[in-house]
């Protein structure tokens, strides 16, 4: 997919080398517009890059076409082995998760809204995980295409690449108000919003681009502590107000550490007077090891050839690691002793766990250390997933006061809101993670018209 891109890439770096003067003034200019439009991650700025990401149309019709039938496989699957403890235990729920996730809901999405984390590479791309549970970034890329509509060298490379932009805020929150209004049954025609999240966290800066979107759109908003909510008479009610949609970003790991502290959180979901986006269901389908039925024979076998020709293309190998015996490329082989002689192909990642925590990667460790990571990990909830190929791109950055082209991996996250992708979220980094929380960059994502 990168290939593709790059007459689109070459042009805008050239833009940028043309005139270096003009790109550190635009990179200053770049600094201060985050800091003013508050696009900051733990007080930094989202990036540092004059280049946002650019693809083509082609590119992207091609990738929402292979969402959706992902989408659609992971439905089947769960339509059919869901009911079963096993796959849950397999998948690996505790008991507490799948107790919150039997407790009755009208929404009938497990995920509202969900966000598929990919790798772009030369030719193609590779999913690696499913953010099915609180996916962020949503304000940020929205008010990023903002900012960068104001340098002037984009206005510039606009002139020669037209481009749109899909907006994943204006996706989520109508898509939040069409399953509020569709499946939870909701009355209100302007429902009011609760952001609900520790307010101590790095991505606060966003709630506070939601909250003012929503308010522009007519929508009461509040930001809360979940351990700040009230329950009366089944409503929820944020810094004193009636909440009708309880926007929640706070991931079921982190309120199992503060259940005892917010009863009016657990108690408003069970009334289900305020409707909870994303339910506590989205668990099901958040697991890293989703990705392990997707690629195991057991699972797929009731998936269409359209269906297992998508996974066999974007989704890597993927299994619980534990001892066991494992089909891998037609060969039946020991699990544990697969991956310790192959460790450049493979790679270890906590089932539940964001921002790259826990994560890795065997061809960058010794033999020595990656035997230690596997016996470290068979102790906890770990996956083992085929290693992908990381495509880069050339981005010209300031670096210790000189411009440099550095080669960067290119993380590209398509948001999902139902059947449909709804915008993207890009991230950049020199090395082989590209989280917010490891350190990238995030930009958004431009499409180019004739590309």
């Amino acid at each position: 997919m990168l290939e593709q891109n790059k007459p689109a890439v070459d042009y805008y770096n050239h833009l940028i080398a043309s005139d270096l003067g003009a790109a550190t003034e635009q990179h200053q200019m770049l600094v201060e517009l985050q800091h003013k439009h508050g696009t900051l991650f733990g007080g930094r700025p989202l990036t540092q890059s004059l280049r946002p990401m650019v693809i083509g149309e082609r590119t992207y019709q091609y990738i929402q076409d292979t969402v959706y039938v992902i989408r659609q496989a992971i439905l089947k699957i769960a339509a059919t082995f869901f009911n079963s403890r096993e796959t849950l235990d397999h998948l690996g729920l505790t008991d507490l998760e799948v107790e919150l996730c039997a407790i009755p809901t009208n929404v009938i999405r497990m995920s509202a809204t969900a966000r598929l984390d990919a790798f772009l590479t030369a030719n193609s791309f590779r999913f690696v995980e499913l953010n099915a549970e609180v996916p962020a970034g949503i304000a940020y890329m929205h008010e990023m295409a903002s900012i960068y509509n104001q340098l002037p060298v984009f206005q510039k490379f606009k002139e020669k690449f037209p481009v749109r932009f899909v907006s994943p805020l204006e996706h989520t929150f109508q898509g939040l108000i069409r399953i509020y209004h569709e499946e939870f049954g909701g009355l209100e025609e302007k429902p009011s919003f609760a952001i609900v999240d520790h307010l101590d966290v790095p991505t606060y800066p966003e709630f506070v681009l939601i909250k003012e979107y929503l308010e522009r759109l007519g929508h009461v908003a509040e930001i809360c502590d979940p351990r700040e909510l009230e329950c009366r008479d089944g409503w929820i009610y944020a810094n004193g107000k009636k909440i009708d949609i309880l926007y929640r970003r706070l991931l079921m790991n982190e309120f199992f550490e503060i259940k005892y502290d917010c009863d009016a959180y657990l108690e408003g979901y069970k009334a289900q007077k305020t409707c909870y986006l994303n339910s506590f269901r989205s668990k099901l389908v958040h697991k890293k090891m989703i990705f392990a039925l997707l690629t195991d024979p057991a699972y797929n076998k009731v998936l269409s050839q359209t269906e297992l020709q998508a996974i066999r293309s974007h989704i890597p190998w993927t299994r619980k690691l534990k001892p066991a015996r494992v089909r891998y490329r037609g060969t039946v082989l020991d699990l544990l002793e697969l991956i310790r002689k192959n460790k450049d192909n493979f790679i270890l990642k906590p089932n539940d766990d964001y921002g790259g925590h826990g994560v890795v990667l065997g061809f960058q460790e010794t033999q020595g250390t990656w035997e230690t990571a596997i016996t470290q990990a068979l102790q906890l909830d770990f996956i083992v997933q085929e290693v992908i190929e990381i495509g880069r791109e050339p981005f010209l950055l300031p670096v210790n006061g000189k411009w440099e082209s550095v080669n960067t991996v290119i993380d590209f996250d398509p948001y999902l809101n139902g059947p449909m992708m709804g915008g993207c979220l890009t991230r950049t980094s020199p090395s082989n993670l590209a989280n917010v929380t490891a350190g990238g960059g995030s930009i958004p994502l431009f499409i180019a018209r004739y590309l």
